[in-house]
């Protein structure tokens, strides 16, 4: 057997390709055979044949574990071996972990993990027992090849369970091996601290559940772990180039697991942070001449790194991430470390140095610029706030955020002060000739650009900033303006300016945006004109419009010919740049219809799949239809173009869908009612779409299309008549809103036909009329099956609209409704009242609010008679709750009446309104400087402090009281409405007067099932 597999081994290495082939079916019928793993196992330990040999035969029993070894396994193909097999493999597959060729020994380790997997402990009782010895009394052979195994081991197989065999004989040999440096070789030892960072992740998991494990396997030894660990990060090894980069490694991956372990068990960590912070911050120092000289300033590659066996690159950028992170949790818990960042007793902290160095971490390196000039793409990609892009660079930004978030004022001192040093040393080195000059200069002006915004707010209030950004304009940016053999000094002085636009004087706002004028239409270099870009963006959103007024042409002629030739990135920033110029004075725009036109519809075409793209596209497109200046041109050229790719025809549905939208904003840009036979030249294609398609893009697209058509012009519409089928424009709307209220339809796809429904029985009136009921019946059929809030919300706004002026018709149709048993009314009533509470949209809350008030005060026994959900009945029990045991058991609720729900959701309306006055009133910021009190608290880490729940930014909860509303700009029917200038808290307040005054034995049932705090606040109120 061993004779047959190695000759097909080596035919698999022939140049020959049926010699090739054939011994590649040969290994494919020996695998079946029992004796074939062990024949691969001696074949890769033979150290008498050559190395490709044994590789090959390494690698093909890497696979045959993976896809034979176990049926357990996701990959498991077949026959598994047979017991007796299994038991000869794992004896000898161990003998490879002291091999002395790395890559046997690495197979070898990854085969042992892999069986490991499926066999320990129950099959490989003596695993353990083997891997530790080979720790303790091993040759560094297989000390490495067990490490190997041991990392695998505990990331992967232990468990809690396994736990109290592993700890007591595993986590003694690792620190032995740690801090035993004349031994064994960095990477060794590296490798214990990553084995011990993985028990400390699979603790952190486990440590609300197993909180026991914690005190018993890390307490006890955390400590002499902490040391061991501050004890290497103190020492520096200089002057040899290969210990340098060893330690780089070994301290990358103690910083990580010290990282984690702030993070996991705070208070085990506390003793040892100011220590750590004490090293980190030296090995800071040391390292910074050599970053500057080896990366900012030269571009021969000199700097030592190069990747472990795993994969991992090792060299001080590496070094310098982990050290960045653990400055910025040390600087978040100001408890234990602000004596050490600001002083204290009069001895002075590290900040002013620290933030000094930081920006020289910031400069660019000569791989960047050099990298940046040849594709500017990259430029705007890794420059972006957002980036994905990850470097020292901006590691060193994210320190630096975190520094001002947490000690802010003396921060920005220490930047005001290291700025001026910089700009100082840096004109001195250009008077000496360093062409690296600028790059000081071009990081501080980045540095100080982060702040900004606070920064300008503070000036425009009158108070005193720590930052000097006069200075910074009188004697940096506006000299950088004219560096044009520095390009990036020159675009970051653009930049710069433009993010303090709120508070430049009028002539140097005009000045700084002619130059940036210029800087596109005649610069050559690709970087400054993406730089001049992304400050024009800048002085459209904070100047004031006289200042770019007089420049629009200018820049619409310079931005607009860069669409042809640019790729994605730029084309996002030319866009935006264009949209927000675009709405300086659309009388100009009118001029560059044939320009912007054919621009956008060439681009729109070009880049099909890029979403973002396409957005950009859509915001520009939107603009250009909603200007009356540009409309009838834009219109002319763009809607032909569009009726043809929206066509049965088009196998593209994502273009299909996109080119609906595109329809939308030219519907809703025109007037109302549309231009004589408009709704002619787009109706037959648009609808034979809507009414065969199944993709859900082009669905929604289309129901949203439709409403504007509806709104702009409901009798174009009814008047049109399909020349196949002889149905009027009217015929085709009702049957594609009975395909969308079909069951078969998912709720997704028909997420808006609520809002067609709505506006259709608003716009139609005598149109409708005689199949309103019909349509009522659909839309409460598809109501009692319906679950998504975002499709029930629009289905009851029907009703609601109805009952604002006809209440007492709409109970009347509902109580005479029977839907598969079930009445309307307690249909329509508990997907209301179950939902009410989660209605998104300003006008949305106002007339399910003013409707329900108008239900209650009907006091119809029809309606006091149904009964809806209640409360959420909490259930006693301490059992965790797993996704099968909620299925099994859903939520139950208390029992109420219609009447008694209405009152507590206008009750708690009510109290909403008014704590969200109060709120306002008080103008209260969310201060996060509370990390203070309990040093375990700790933010993301992010950019931003501020953040808002992303359902608050998709269903757009986050409104003013009473004031503006997005949706009200897309509809002037909303903004001509009397419900959407309603005051809701007065509205309540005299809602519940009248209820008082009239004493109704529906208001005293519902008075008495409020909780005490809603009764105090509504006697606190009706007593005013």
């Amino acid at each position: 057997m061993d004779q047959a597999v190695f000759q097909a081994l080596t035919d698999t290495l022939s140049a020959d390709t049926n010699t090739r082939l054939s011994a590649e079916l040969r290994l494919k019928e020996l695998k079946v055979n029992p004796e074939f793993p062990i024949s691969l196992v001696r074949l890769a330990l033979a150290r008498e044949c050559n190395i490709s040999q044994r590789h090959s035969a390494a690698v093909l029993l890497k696979s045959y574990v993976d896809t034979q070894w176990s049926e357990k396994s996701d990959k498991f193909q077949g026959p598994e071996p047979p017991a007796e097999t299994k038991v000869v493999v794992r004896e000898m597959v161990l003998t490879g972990l002291s091999d002395p060729t790395s890559r046997i020994r690495s197979s070898c380790a990854y085969v042992v993990s892999k069986i490991a997997h499926h066999d320990w402990p129950e099959q490989w009782t003596n695993l353990l027992d083997v891997l530790v010895h080979h720790l303790k009394n091993g040759s560094a052979d297989e000390v490495h090849g067990s490490m190997r195994v041991l990392a695998e081991f505990v990331n992967k197989d232990i468990t809690h369970v396994q736990l109290p065999l592993v700890a007591p004989v595993l986590f003694p040999e690792l620190l032995r091996i740690l801090v035993s440096e004349q031994v064994y070789s960095h990477a060794t030892r590296s490798r214990c601290a990553s084995i011990f960072r993985n028990a400390v992740e699979m603790l952190y998991t486990i440590k609300e559940e197993h909180p026991e494990a914690v005190k018993t396997y890390l307490t006890p030894i955390i400590g002499q772990w902490n040391e061991a660990f501050i004890a290497i990060l103190n020492k520096r090894t200089a002057d040899i180039p290969e210990v340098e980069v060893g330690e780089w490694g070994l301290k990358t991956e103690i910083l990580k697991c010290i990282n984690l372990s702030i993070q996991g068990f705070p208070k085990l960590m506390a003793p040892y942070l100011l220590p750590v912070l004490g090293a980190v911050w030296q090995d800071v120092l040391h390292l910074r001449p050599r970053y500057i000289s080896e990366q900012v300033n030269s571009n021969d590659s000199a700097g030592e790194s190069f990747q472990d066996s795993d994969g991992e690159t090792i060299g001080f950028e590496s070094l310098l991430f982990v050290q960045f992170e653990f400055i910025q949790m040390a600087c978040r818990r100001r408890k234990l470390t602000q004596s050490a960042f600001i002083g204290e007793d009069g001895k002075s902290g590290i900040l002013p140095e620290l933030v000094w160095n930081t920006l020289n971490y910031m400069q660019m390196t000569d791989d960047q610029a050099e990298s940046w000039v040849s594709d500017p793409n990259q430029f705007i990609a890794d420059e972006e706030d957002d980036s994905y892009s990850f470097n020292v660079r901006i590691a060193a930004e994210d320190l630096l955020m975190t520094l001002v978030d947490n000690f802010e004022s003396e921060t920005l001192s220490a930047l005001n002060l290291s700025v001026k040093q910089e700009a100082s040393s840096s004109l001195n080195e250009k008077a000496n000739g360093n062409v690296n000059w600028w790059k000081a200069q071009e990081s501080s002006l980045l540095a100080v650009g982060l702040f900004a915004g606070d920064i300008s707010e503070t000036m425009k209030s009158g108070a005193q900033t720590p930052v000097d950004v006069g200075a910074l304009f009188d004697h940096v940016v506006l000299g950088n303006l004219s560096e044009h053999d520095f390009p990036f000094l020159q675009g970051r002085s653009f930049v710069f300016a433009s993010q303090f636009a709120s508070i430049l004087p009028g002539n140097l706002a005009s000045q700084y945006v002619s130059a940036a004028v210029e800087a596109i239409l005649k610069s050559p270099s690709a970087v400054v004109k993406v730089s001049a870009l992304r400050a024009l963006n800048n002085f459209n959103q904070y100047l004031n419009k006289q200042h770019i007024a007089p420049y629009q042409r200018s820049i619409l002629q310079g931005v607009a010919p860069m669409m042809e030739i640019t790729t994605e990135e730029t084309l996002s920033l030319i866009l935006r740049t264009i949209i927000s110029t675009t709405k300086i004075d659309e009388q100009v725009v009118a001029e560059f219809e044939s320009t912007l036109g054919p621009l956008v519809l060439d681009s729109w075409a070009k880049y099909p799949a890029d979403h973002l793209i396409t957005m950009d596209i859509m915001d520009l497109f939107d603009t250009l239809a909603a200007n009356q200046y540009i409309y009838p041109a834009l219109n002319a050229r763009a809607l032909p173009v569009l009726v043809n790719m929206i066509s049965n025809e088009n196998p593209d549905k994502a273009r299909v869908s996109s080119a609906v939208d595109l329809l939308k904003s030219l519907v809703q840009g025109g007037s109302s009612p549309l231009p004589p036979n408009y709704v002619a030249q787009f109706f037959h294609n648009f609808m034979s779409v809507l009414l065969t398609t199944d993709d859900r893009d082009v669905l929604q697209s289309g129901q949203e299309c439709l409403t504007i058509v509806v709104q702009k012009d409901v009798q174009q519409v009814a008047e049109w008549r399909d020349a196949a089928s002889g149905k009027t424009g009217l015929e085709l709307t009702i049957q594609f809103i009975a395909k969308l209220l079909d069951p078969s339809q998912t709720e997704s796809a028909a997420l808006f036909v609520g809002d067609l429904i709505s506006k259709l029985i608003k716009k139609g009136g005598d149109l409708v009329s005689p199949i309103l009921p019909d349509l009522l019946n659909a839309v409460t059929l598809r109501l009692a099956e319906a679950k998504l809030p975002t499709f029930i919300q629009p289905l009851v706004m029907v009703f609601a609209q109805l009952c604002l002026n006809q209440h007492e018709v709409v109970i009347n149709f509902l109580s005479g409704l029977n839907v598969n048993g079930r009445n309307g009314l307690d249909i329509v009533m508990s997907a209301w009242l179950a939902n009410h509470a989660d209605f998104t949209g300003l006008y949305n809350q106002k007339v399910s609010a003013v409707a329900l008030t108008k239900i209650f005060m009907s006091g119809d026994s029809r309606v006091a008679s149904v009964q809806v959900n209640g409360d959420l009945i909490v259930p006693k029990s301490s059992r965790i709750v797993t996704r099968s045991r909620a299925k099994s058991t859903p939520d139950q609720f208390t029992i109420t009446t219609v009447p008694v729900k209405i009152i507590r959701l206008l009750s708690t309306d009510l109290t909403n309104k008014i704590e969200e006055e109060e709120d306002q009133a008080a103008e209260s910021d969310y201060d996060d400087e509370d990390g203070d009190d309990d040093w375990e608290d700790e933010d993301d880490g992010s950019r931003n402090k501020e953040f808002s729940l992303l359902s608050d930014i998709l269903d757009g909860n986050g409104l003013d009281i009473d004031g503006d509303d997005e949706e009200a700009e897309a509809d002037p029917d909303i903004l001509a409405d009397p419900i959407y200038q309603l005051n809701m808290k007065n509205y309540l307040v005299d809602f519940f007067r009248q209820c008082v005054q009239q004493n109704s034995p529906a208001f005293v049932q519902s008075i008495g099932e409020l909780s005490d705090v809603e009764k105090r606040t509504l006697s606190s109120l009706l007593e005013n």
